[in-house]
Parts: C-alpha cells; sequence; structure tokens
C-alpha cells in the first residue's frame, strides 16, 4: 500500500512540474518585447501582445527594463538586472498607476514583487500618478499609442 501511495506522489509532483513548464513556455511564447528607450545604463521595452485590441481609455501594459550594470535597490534585495512593472495609463486623462513591479537576478529569478492593489471604482485611485513629459512612463505611453494607431499588418 505504501509503495502505490509513493508512486502515486511521485506521478503527481512530475505532473505538476510538467505543467509549471508548460504554462511558463506558453507564457513567454506569446510575449513580444518592443524597444521603447535606450539610455546610459539601461533599455527599456514592452510586450505588444494584444495591445492594439485596447478599444476603451484604458491600455495595460508590461515594461521592461534591463540593467547594465545592475542597480543595487537595497542590502536586502541586492543587485537587480531587471524589473517589470505593469502599468495602467489612462489615454483620456493621461494618467497612470502602477499596478504590479518584479525585481530579477542575473538568472532571471524574482527577488521582490510589489502589488499595489487599490479601489479601482474610484478614478483618483485608479489612476494615481499624471504623465509627466520626457518621463519612462510618458516614453512607454507614447510608444503603446503609436502601437495602437498603426494599421493592422
Amino acid at each position: 500500500m505504501i509503495k502505490i501511495e509513493n508512486m502515486i506522489k511521485t506521478f503527481i509532483n512530475i505532473f505538476i512540474i510538467v505543467l509549471i513548464y508548460s504554462v511558463s513556455f506558453a507564457q513567454s511564447a506569446n510575449e513580444n518585447w518592443v524597444p521603447v528607450a535606450a539610455e546610459e545604463g539601461s533599455t527599456t521595452f514592452i510586450n505588444v501582445t494584444g495591445l492594439s485590441s485596447f478599444q476603451g481609455e484604458d491600455i495595460y501594459v508590461w515594461s521592461l527594463q534591463e540593467f547594465k550594470p545592475p542597480v543595487i535597490m537595497d542590502e536586502e534585495v541586492g543587485e537587480v538586472y531587471k524589473q517589470k512593472t505593469y502599468y495602467l495609463f489612462n489615454k483620456e486623462q493621461k494618467r497612470y498607476s502602477i499596478m504590479q513591479i518584479l525585481l530579477y537576478s542575473d538568472n532571471d529569478n524574482i527577488l521582490k514583487s510589489y502589488n499595489y492593489d487599490r479601489n479601482m471604482k474610484i478614478k483618483d485611485f485608479k489612476y494615481s500618478l499624471p504623465i509627466m513629459t520626457n518621463s519612462d512612463a510618458d516614453k512607454i505611453f507614447m510608444k503603446c499609442m503609436e502601437i495602437i494607431s498603426a494599421p493592422n499588418q
């Protein structure tokens, strides 16, 4: 009886590993990172997959910043080689919010994640920051608008 239980546990563990690998591969296969800006020490990209389908005033988009050399956040986090940020932009109000931030090590392990939940029914909370000219958010927003307004190819 114990042997059967061990076999079942082993099978379940293998199944979970295969499932996690499959989901991870499927997610990365659907990403299409397009460069937005390159500055000394960092390059910024956005994931344009599905971006052209946004019809309303809101745009949700992931950005990726790669740092060379890595940046030091604090002693707890250490060296950060990449940062993914999930933005919510409002085209009409020219405002945005940061929904989530993920910080990565040199081997793409998540060092730290931040989730910024808020009351999305109140517009002042939904879009908490103005888009400042020539800021990272402005560059990302402008690239999103370029992708959205481009004719379908």
